[in-house]
């Protein structure tokens, strides 16, 4: 009887537990989790490396996996995961966590985990981030674009399109439009529904205008 008892109390304090967790509020949470990840002085230190330098190699890479950080109690598995090496739980979660607006330092640092960890698209996601912090810095453009090169060549398509980009522009790279038509035909891995396609697509037609302009 007594065993029994415990049982009910055990089942009855699970319940609360979980039923609290369902009904946190969802940018409370947010906040929470960027809060211990701006307490997280390793990672901090690491997002402050420009991301070419943990570049996976091609034999150590991870696929992009379905997101796993969604629904209640998630996020908090994600942040667990992401602390034993899963690189797809470091890149989801900060993909979660973005949209919350809060500070950079809440989330970039989980996509510069994810790159270390051999997910190409959080090297990307890393230097997207650098760029936007500080669109008008040298440093920031030749890292941007070094991790752009990087992960183009490991196939990432987002990667090829803002590489492609930075080489029809001549932003942090001298200029080549050649070899941006050339990066950006790796761009539609994923079909041209992909933003990354269509972007690309669109960046392509405006360099040969331009090519076909000169010639004229």
């Amino acid at each position: 009887m007594r065993s029994a008892h415990r049982l009910w109390l055990l089942a009855i304090t699970l319940f609360s537990a979980l039923h609290a967790n369902a009904d946190q509020d969802p940018l409370k949470l947010s906040a929470s989790l960027a809060a211990r990840l701006q307490a997280n002085a390793a990672w901090q230190a690491q997002a402050k490396k420009c991301p070419a330098e943990s570049m996976p190699a091609r034999a150590t890479l991870q696929p992009l996996r379905a997101d796993p950080c969604q629904g209640p109690g998630r996020m908090e598995s994600c942040l667990a995961h992401c602390e034993t090496g899963d690189a797809n739980a470091c890149y989801w979660l900060a993909n979660g966590l973005q949209p919350a607006g809060g500070a950079d330092e809440g989330y970039e640092p989980l996509y510069q985990r994810a790159c270390s960890l051999g997910l190409v698209s959080g090297c990307t996601n890393r230097a997207a981030g650098m760029l936007a912090a500080d669109a008008d810095s040298p440093e920031a453009r030749q890292c941007a674009v070094q991790t752009f090169a990087g992960a183009c060549d490991l196939d990432d398509p987002w990667a090829c399109t803002m590489y492609g980009f930075h080489l029809s522009r001549g932003i942090g790279v001298k200029a080549d439009l050649e070899l941006a038509l050339k990066v950006l035909q790796k761009s539609c891995r994923f079909g041209p529904q992909d933003p990354a396609c269509s972007g690309a697509e669109k960046l392509r037609e405006e360099i040969l205008q331009a090519q076909r302009a000169a010639e004229s």
